[in-house]
């Protein structure tokens, strides 16, 4: 089912500064004026059909038989995605499969079987730019769900179910190219995909991608990071997928703001030592120890960090160390929040890091990043990779919080409004 992103209900008419630049970018053009207009992939299941007995009038069955014709040429349409991988690249069915070199994938992607390509970490995407008048993509996933951007479009909600083939636009003009963006918008906990490429009109291709922003950003995180409850329409509902938009998260607006491309590694509920609810003071998997995973569900994949090398990574954890208790001590929070610094930095020699606190939650938590972020300061030759951005919980108003408190679109806006420009200043950006 591909439907439209709508206005959450009791939010603020007028979207606040980011969004409304936003208005222009590929990704949420007109996001505040777009209405519920779904429409489901051509699907006419087989008890839809009249059913005749004895002598039949002729008009009925006159009509019956072009309903059935167009059923069975549907069905001949969708049931060729249990045996396209076999067909050659050079056929001209419009068939393209996940190893087209004209694919590019934004994110942590499992590559083993080029074929079908695994991913489940929030805010993943796929970009491809194709000829022709219509595109389906084929995707096995029936959790997660999706935004859609084709060419300048608002974004449209791409919702999984059980099948493999999703028509997400036809009736486009054939004598210019197009742009898709297919992104993630759920975390691991909802589900993972395997995406296998995607069907266009019989003789059209996939054309020479764009180029791929210069700058690149890491988000270590959690929930926050995950835009897990932005688009709550108050601080009272319970989350389901659809609250979620890892594509709406501070991370995101953030990253777009700066024009740079970005790899999410987050996870609800996971803290640097402790995660939420745990009864202990240390967890067996906290963030840190998911971090090498090229895909969360299967820990024995390890990612190659040297396919994607970011200038700026951003560590948001530390809210689930210490939103219930018991506390983690305070030295082993500090060494394990040490350790992970010293991990990225010497993944990534060179990079600059900034360590976000806020805003659901703050001392200890800030005191102790503080004290982290200090301490590598004062290192020889590392004042200047590493630094701490408060985000005060006083910046939010009782309207800024999505579902189970956490930030809305507008929260994530105000964490953005603070992150970028100093982001910006100390990248040179």
């Amino acid at each position: 089912m591909l439907r439209d992103k709508k206005h959450a209900r009791g939010m603020r008419e007028k979207a606040p500064p980011v969004l409304n630049r936003m208005r222009h970018d590929h990704f949420f053009e007109s996001f505040y004026r777009v209405h519920e207009a779904a429409f489901t992939l051509t699907r006419l299941p087989l008890d839809s059909f009249p059913k005749t007995e004895g002598k039949t009038n002729m008009k009925p069955c006159l009509h019956f038989s072009m309903i059935l014709f167009a059923y069975l040429s549907l069905v001949f349409q969708m049931s060729s995605c249990s045996f396209i991988t076999t067909i050659p690249e050079s056929d001209t069915s419009g068939i393209v499969d996940a190893d087209n070199p004209n694919i590019q994938y934004i994110g942590r992607f499992n590559f083993s079987n080029p074929k079908r390509v695994l991913f489940d970490w929030a805010g993943v995407y796929i970009c491809a730019r194709f000829s022709g008048t219509s595109c389906s993509v084929r995707i096995h996933d029936s959790t997660d769900e999706y935004a859609v951007t084709i060419d300048d479009h608002a974004p449209r909600i791409l919702s999984m179910d059980s099948s493999d083939v999703y028509r997400v636009a036809s009736g486009l003009t054939d004598s210019v190219p197009h742009t898709i963006i297919l992104q993630k918008r759920t975390e691991p906990l909802v589900g993972r995909g395997a995406f296998m490429g995607f069907i266009l009109d019989r003789g059209a291709r996939l054309l020479a991608p764009e180029k791929r922003p210069g700058r690149r950003i890491e988000y270590i995180g959690n929930s926050i990071t995950s835009g897990f409850g932005v688009m709550g329409d108050s601080s009272n509902c319970n989350f389901t997928p659809q609250t979620e938009d890892a594509a709406m998260s501070f991370a995101a607006i953030a990253s777009r703001a700066l024009g740079a491309d970005y790899h999410m590694i987050s996870y609800s509920g996971r803290g640097v030592v402790r995660n939420y609810g745990d009864k202990n003071k240390i967890s067996v998997d906290p963030m840190p120890a998911l971090y090498d995973r090229t895909c969360n569900f299967d820990s024995t994949v390890k990612w190659d960090f040297t396919k994607w090398i970011p200038q700026s990574v951003v560590i948001n954890l530390g809210t689930n160390d210490f939103s219930t208790e018991p506390h983690p001590d305070r030295d082993v929070f500090e060494a394990a929040y040490d350790r992970l610094i010293n991990r990225v930095r010497a993944l990534y020699p060179g990079v600059t890091m900034f360590c976000v606190t806020g805003p659901m939650i703050m001392e200890p938590c800030t005191d102790y990043v503080s004290e982290v972020v200090r301490k590598q300061q004062q290192s020889e030759g590392r004042d200047k990779d590493v630094f701490l951005i408060d985000i005060p919980h006083s910046i939010m108003d009782p309207g800024d919080w999505g579902c189970a408190m956490h930030p809305n679109i507008f929260g994530a806006e105000k964490m953005a409004n603070i992150i970028v420009p100093l982001i910006r200043l100390r990248m040179n950006w």
